[in-house]
């Protein structure tokens, strides 16, 4: 696997400035001859609508892994992330959805290096009936598998080894344990920048796309640099919790794309 979120797809999201080169993006599998299978996961090709054919259009062969959360569980999740980042001015959930409609139609502004475009238009994102179709209308339904957040958490191995059988790959190897381990540890525990100053210099460019590895530092090591006083700028808090009616809301909001989900799936989800 390359390092995540290269999205060197998705020319619509204008997620790299400047955009990632060919060479730089296959720079990320050097070494990699031998595999078995290689891969990279961008969470934002899947509200992209362009990354399905470009994917498609660069290896038409690909398979494609798809992790769907309960979508208020996400936006709340994603609101938070967006914060950390310095790519959401509002701290505060609820304000941050009521400012979607202002957003969309420009009376209102996220910061100017925002990324992606349209990252902040939450309930926007959650159309994942659509996103889902798209790439199977690309790819073919036998080369698109699903996976649901939830069941992935409550019974890993089982989830895990329906995506190996997916990918036609062993059940059984080397290090399998640790993979597993791995998938309960809290890389994407609740994160908050000890300083937003400091979070939003490391955020704009050029520092961002040299975080990125987009482009090389200036100097031998700014890259390894930047890097830690990112670490270093993080601090794991707990995450506010959503009001009640707040969640209760947003859940009638999408049932209706839970619905559709469910009928394209032909299952049932737990969401409800």
């Amino acid at each position: 696997m390359a390092r995540k979120e290269l999205h060197f797809f998705g020319s619509d999201l204008r997620f790299n400035v400047p955009e990632r080169t060919l060479d730089n993006y296959l720079a990320h599998f050097d070494g990699a001859d031998r595999a078995l299978r290689v891969g990279e996961s961008s969470t934002w090709y899947l509200s992209s609508t362009h990354a399905a054919q470009e994917i498609h259009d660069f290896a038409p062969q690909s398979r494609i892994l798809l992790m769907l959360r309960n979508p208020v569980d996400w936006l709340h999740s994603l609101h938070s992330h967006m914060v950390f980042a310095a790519y959401e001015d509002i701290p505060d959930f609820a304000e941050a959805l009521a400012a979607e409609p202002d957003r969309i139609s420009g009376a209102r502004s996220a910061p100017p290096w925002s990324i992606p475009v349209g990252g902040v238009h939450y309930r926007s994102l959650v159309r994942y009936a659509e996103q889902v179709q798209r790439y199977r209308a690309v790819f073919g339904p036998d080369r698109v598998h699903v996976v649901i957040f939830d069941e992935f958490r409550d019974a890993p191995e089982q989830i895990f080894d329906a995506v190996l059988d997916f990918l036609d790959l062993p059940r059984k190897f080397v290090g399998r344990d640790a993979v597993l381990q791995g998938s309960q540890r809290t890389t994407n525990s609740n994160r908050m920048p000890r300083s937003r100053r400091l979070q939003r210099w490391l955020k704009q460019p050029p520092r961002r796309s040299i975080l990125q590895g987009i482009v090389p530092g200036p100097l031998p090591g700014v890259e390894t640099a930047l890097r830690g006083i990112h670490r270093a700028n993080i601090n794991y808090v707990a995450r506010e919790k959503m009001p009640p009616e707040l969640r209760a809301q947003l859940s009638r909001d999408f049932a209706d794309e839970v619905s559709a989900l469910e009928a394209l799936l032909g299952r049932s989800l737990p969401w409800r």
